[in-house]
C-alpha cells in the first residue's frame, strides 16, 4: 500500500457567492468598522471621496464599477498601512424624487406634506441601494453615510451658500426645461445634434429709403423679443443693390469695388415688434450666417451679456412650461410662435432654410431646452473660475486628458444659475429677507419641511449641494480635503466642477489632489447599457449567478479610463481567471493541512527565489494600483499564479506528496506556501473580497492569522526575508523556466515516440550551464538532469528519452526502480519510516 500525503480542502475551486450574510456581518461588525473608518491611530490618512450617487432606482452595472473601484483604491491604500476610510454618500433632493413622489400620487399643493413623502421615498432609495453596494462587497461606513437631505446637511448647505461672494439674483436668460418647469445649471445640460431654423430677415434702417440689414437667426420664434442687432467690427461689411433694395451683408468675392460700409451707431426698425433698436459690436459674432445678428436678450447668453452693457432691458416673455405671455402670443408654445412670426415677417423674409447645429437638451429628460428670463440666483465666477483655474495647476489627472476636459469647461462657464423652483430641495436663503432667514434657522432641526412650511419656496441646485461636501463631510470629519475624487468622465461637467468651483468661491484650493475618471460599460459591440437597447440585466440579477468578485475581477482586469466593454466572450475569460486565481489558494491551503505554521529557515535556493518572487509581487501591485493601473495590478497577480502553479507547484509536489510528512524539505516547502497564500490573500483583497475573506477564515482557523477580518489585514504582517545573491538565484530560476520550456517543446516535437512526457525525458546541461541552475534542475521535472562535459559550453542543454522505469508510488522515473518493478530508493525509505510509526 502506498501512502502519499495527499489532502483535499472544503475551498471551492469556484462558487457565486450566494450567501453572504456571515461574510457581510463580519465586514459590518463594531471592531472592523472602528479600524477601517473610524480610528486612525497612529496611521497616514489616505482620503478618496464618494462622490454621492443619485437615491433613485436599483444599482446597474455602472454602480458596480464606480463603487468597485473606490472600494479597490482604499483596500491596497490599506495593504500598505494607512487610515483610508470610505464613507459613502447619497445625493437625495432634486427633480427625480419630486416626479417619482407626484406619480406615487402625492400632490405638491401641501408643501410640508410632498417634502416629507420625498423625504420617506427618498430614504427607502438610500436603505435599497446600501443593501445592494454591500452585496457587492464594498466595505464602507454603511452606518455613518452622508445624506444630502440630512436636516444638518441642508442647514449647512444653506449657510454655505449664504457666505459665498457673488451670488446675487437678477432677471435673465438662463436655461430652462419645460419637461421640469424650472432652471438648469450648465453642468444638467447636454448638446446634441439638431436640425433647425436658418433664417435671414431684412432689418430696415431708420431714417434711410430702402436700405436693409441682412439679419440671421436659428430661433424665429424670439423675434418678438428682439433689442438689436449685433455685428463684428473686425468684419467687412457692404451694401449691395438687390433691385430696388439696397442689402448690407458681409463682404463677399466679387465685393472688391464696393467700400465698406459703417454699422457703428446705426439704428434698424425690429420686423416683428416695429421698434427701432441699435446696432451693436459684439466679439461672439461670427462669419457664419450673415454675419449680423438677431439679439433678444431674454433668450440667450451672450445676446444678454451685450444687451445690458448698452443699458438694454430684459423681459420675460415665457411661462413655467414654455408658452409665451406677452400680448398678441398668449398660451402659444414654441413651435406655434414660430409659425406665427414667419407668417407677420414674411414680407422681408429672404432666406429660410434649415441647418444643423449643437442644440442644448436636458441631462435628465433628453429633451431640447430653450432661453428663458427668469428671476434667479446666480454665483458670479468671473473672480472665481481664476481661481479655480490656478487651484488645478496642482492636480494630478488620470488619465491625463480629464485636465483639458475640466480646464475647458471652466474657461467657457458663464455664471453659476443655483436656484430651483422645487420643493424638494435645500434651502436658497435671502440674506436680506427677514422671512428667509427666520425658517432657516429650523431646518437644522426640522429639514426642509420647516423652510416650505409657509408656502414653496426656492431651493439650491444639487449640484450646489454635493458641491460643497468637501466642506459639509470632510472637513467636518477629518478636517481636511480628499487626496482623490474617482467618478465617471462625466463629471467633468458635474461634481468635479462644481466641487471646485465652490471651494475656490470660499476661499479654498482644489478640493482634491487627484481626479480620476472612468468609461462607460458598453456591450461586446460598443453599445452602450440601457433598457431601451435590450442588453441591460440590473445588478440583483447579475449577482444571483455570478460571484461579486467576478464583476470586481471584470472592471480591475481593463482600461478602466476607456470604454469598459461587457460580453459573453469578456465574462467568459474573467470566469477562467477566477478559477485559477482561487485554484492557486486552493492548492496552498490543501497542502498546509498538517503544517504547524512554525518557520524553519529557507534553505533551498528554489523556495528562497519563491519568496523573493512574492516580495517583488506586492511591491509591483502596489506600485501600479497607486498610479491606478488597475488592470497592471490584476496582470502582475495573474502572471504569479500561473508562474507558480506552472512553474514551482510542480517543482515542490514531488515532496509534499512523496517525502515523509515531517521531512525538513517538505516542511520548508510548505512555509512557502504559507507566505505564498498569506501574501497572495491579502494582494487580491482588493480584486475578490470574497474569496479571499473566505481562504482567511480558514488560516485563521488554523492559527496563521490573528485579525478578525482580511479587511484589517496589512502587507507588513507576512515577514519576507531578504537574502543574499537574490539577483543571481533569480537569473538562474529564469534560465531553469527557459529550458523547461525547450524541453517540453521538444517532448511535444516528439509526441508520436513512446515520450509521453518531460518525466521520461533525461536533460544533459553544459559545465556552465549545469552550475548555474544548481538545486533550480527540479524546476524541469524531468527524470534526471546532468552535466555533459562533451557539451559546448554555449550550448543551453539537450533531450533524450530515459531508459529508466517509473516508481508506481511517487510516479518518477529513477534509476534506483528495480528491473521487475517495485518503489524507487527514495519511496522504500518513506515507506518504511511510516511503518514504524
Amino acid at each position: 500500500m502506498y501512502t502519499l500525503n495527499l489532502f483535499k480542502h472544503a475551498f471551492p475551486l469556484t462558487t457565486a457567492h450566494a450567501d453572504k450574510t456571515e461574510t457581510l456581518q463580519r465586514w459590518s461588525s463594531p471592531p472592523v468598522v472602528d479600524s477601517l473608518h473610524r480610528t486612525q491611530g497612529a496611521r497616514p490618512l489616505f482620503l478618496l471621496h464618494d462622490g454621492p450617487p443619485y437615491a433613485n432606482g436599483a444599482l446597474h452595472l455602472g454602480h458596480a464599477v464606480n463603487k468597485g473601484l473606490k472600494d479597490s483604491v482604499v483596500k491596497f491604500k490599506r495593504l500598505q498601512g494607512y487610515f483610508a476610510p470610505y464613507v459613502p454618500g447619497f445625493d437625495c433632493h432634486g427633480l427625480p424624487v419630486e416626479l417619482e413622489v407626484e406619480r406615487l400620487g402625492h400632490a405638491k399643493d401641501d408643501p410640508p406634506a410632498f417634502v416629507a413623502a420625498c423625504r420617506s421615498y427618498a430614504q427607502s432609495q438610500v436603505e435599497l441601494q446600501t443593501a445592494q453596494f454591500r452585496e457587492l462587497g464594498v466595505a464602507a461606513d454603511w452606518d455613518q453615510p452622508y445624506l444630502t437631505m440630512a436636516p444638518r446637511f441642508e442647514a449647512g448647505a444653506a449657510q454655505v451658500f449664504q457666505t459665498l461672494p457673488g451670488a446675487v439674483t437678477r432677471l435673465r436668460p438662463v436655461h430652462w426645461c419645460p419637461a421640469c418647469a424650472s432652471s438648469l445649471a450648465e453642468a444638467e445640460v447636454e448638446y446634441k445634434t439638431k436640425t433647425g431654423d436658418s433664417l435671414v430677415v431684412l432689418f430696415p434702417v431708420a431714417g434711410a429709403s430702402n436700405l436693409f440689414l441682412d439679419v440671421w437667426t436659428t430661433t424665429p420664434y424670439t423675434l418678438p423679443a428682439n433689442k438689436a442687432v449685433a455685428y463684428n467690427p473686425t468684419l467687412s461689411y457692404v451694401a449691395a443693390a438687390d433691385g430696388p433694395r439696397t442689402r448690407v451683408r458681409l463682404r463677399q468675392p466679387g465685393d472688391e469695388a464696393l467700400p465698406d460700409f459703417e454699422l457703428a451707431g446705426l439704428m434698424v426698425v425690429s420686423p416683428y415688434t416695429q421698434d427701432t433698436v441699435p446696432v451693436l459690436p459684439a466679439d461672439f459674432v461670427s462669419r457664419a450666417g450673415t454675419g449680423l445678428v438677431h439679439m433678444a436678450p431674454a433668450f440667450g447668453t451672450d445676446d444678454f451679456r451685450v444687451c445690458e452693457q448698452h443699458g438694454l432691458a430684459v423681459e420675460q416673455y415665457l411661462d413655467a412650461r414654455g408658452r409665451f405671455v406677452v400680448p398678441g402670443m398668449e398660451g402659444m408654445d414654441l413651435a406655434q410662435a414660430r409659425a406665427h412670426v414667419l407668417e407677420r415677417v414674411a414680407p422681408l423674409v429672404v432666406a429660410l432654410s434649415t441647418l444643423e447645429h449643437e442644440y442644448p437638451h436636458c441631462w435628465r429628460h433628453k429633451t431640447p431646452v430653450f432661453f428663458r428670463a427668469s428671476q434667479e440666483w446666480f454665483l458670479d465666477l468671473a473672480e472665481t473660475r481664476q481661481h479655480a483655474l490656478h487651484a488645478l495647476e496642482g492636480v494630478e489627472f488620470v488619465p491625463a486628458s480629464g485636465r483639458e476636459r475640466l480646464t475647458s469647461m471652466l474657461v467657457g462657464r458663464g455664471a453659476w444659475c443655483v436656484s430651483r423652483n422645487r420643493l424638494w430641495g435645500t434651502p436658497l436663503v435671502d440674506p436680506a429677507n427677514p422671512d428667509d432667514l427666520r425658517l432657516a434657522a429650523r431646518v437644522a432641526e426640522e429639514g426642509v419641511e420647516a423652510w416650505q412650511s409657509e408656502g414653496p419656496r426656492r431651493t439650491l441646485d444639487v449640484w450646489f449641494d454635493s458641491g460643497v461636501t468637501h466642506q459639509l463631510v470632510l472637513m467636518q470629519r477629518y478636517g481636511r480635503t480628499a487626496d482623490v475624487y474617482l467618478e465617471g468622465s462625466d463629471q467633468h461637467r458635474g461634481w468635479f466642477q462644481s466641487s471646485l468651483l465652490t471651494c475656490a468661491a470660499a476661499g479654498g484650493g482644489a478640493p482634491y489632489k487627484q481626479v480620476v475618471t472612468h468609461g462607460f460599460v458598453v456591450d461586446g459591440t460598443g453599445q452602450k447599457f440601457s433598457k431601451s437597447s435590450k442588453n441591460y440585466q440590473p445588478l440583483d440579477q447579475m449577482l444571483k449567478t455570478l460571484s461579486p468578485d467576478v464583476l470586481r475581477l471584470w472592471t480591475l482586469q481593463q482600461d478602466f479610463t476607456r470604454e469598459l466593454k461587457f460580453s459573453g466572450e469578456a465574462l467568459a475569460l474573467t470566469q477562467e481567471r477566477f478559477r485559477k486565481l482561487r485554484n492557486t489558494m486552493r492548492f496552498c491551503l490543501q497542502n498546509l493541512q498538517d503544517f504547524d505554521w512554525t518557520a524553519p529557515p529557507l534553505a533551498h535556493p528554489l523556495d528562497r527565489v519563491q519568496v523573493t518572487l512574492l516580495r517583488e509581487l506586492g511591491a509591483d501591485v502596489c506600485q501600479a494600483a497607486d498610479r491606478y493601473d488597475f488592470a497592471a495590478a490584476v496582470s502582475h497577480l495573474l502572471r504569479y499564479a500561473e508562474s507558480a502553479s506552472s512553474d514551482y507547484f510542480p517543482a515542490v509536489k514531488d515532496s509534499l506528496y512523496c517525502d515523509q510528512p515531517d521531512a525538513p524539505r517538505r516542511r520548508q516547502v510548505q512555509h512557502v506556501l504559507g507566505l505564498l497564500v498569506r501574501t497572495l490573500v491579502r494582494l487580491l483583497t482588493p480584486v475578490l473580497a470574497f474569496s479571499c475573506e473566505e481562504v482567511f477564515q480558514y488560516l485563521k482557523a488554523a492559527g496563521a492569522e490573528q485579525a478578525d477580518s482580511v479587511l484589517l489585514a496589512t502587507l507588513a504582517d507576512v515577514r519576507l526575508p531578504a537574502f543574499d545573491d537574490e539577483a543571481a538565484s533569480l537569473a538562474a530560476y529564469e534560465e531553469a523556466v527557459e529550458v523547461k520550456g525547450a524541453l517540453h517543446r521538444w517532448v511535444e516535437a516528439h509526441r508520436d515516440d513512446w515520450v509521453k512526457g518531460a518525466a521520461q525525458v533525461e536533460v544533459m546541461l553544459s559545465r556552465t550551464v549545469a552550475n548555474r541552475l544548481g538545486a533550480f534542475a527540479d524546476v524541469l521535472g524531468a527524470a534526471d538532469v546532468r552535466q555533459d562535459d562533451a557539451m559546448d559550453d554555449g550550448a543551453q542543454a539537450s533531450f533524450q528519452p530515459t531508459a529508466w522505469r517509473a516508481c508506481p508510488c511517487c510516479r518518477r522515473h529513477a534509476q534506483s526502480v528495480p528491473d521487475g518493478g517495485g518503489l524507487c530508493n527514495r519511496c522504500v525509505d518513506v515507506q518504511g519510516a511510516l511503518s514504524l510509526q
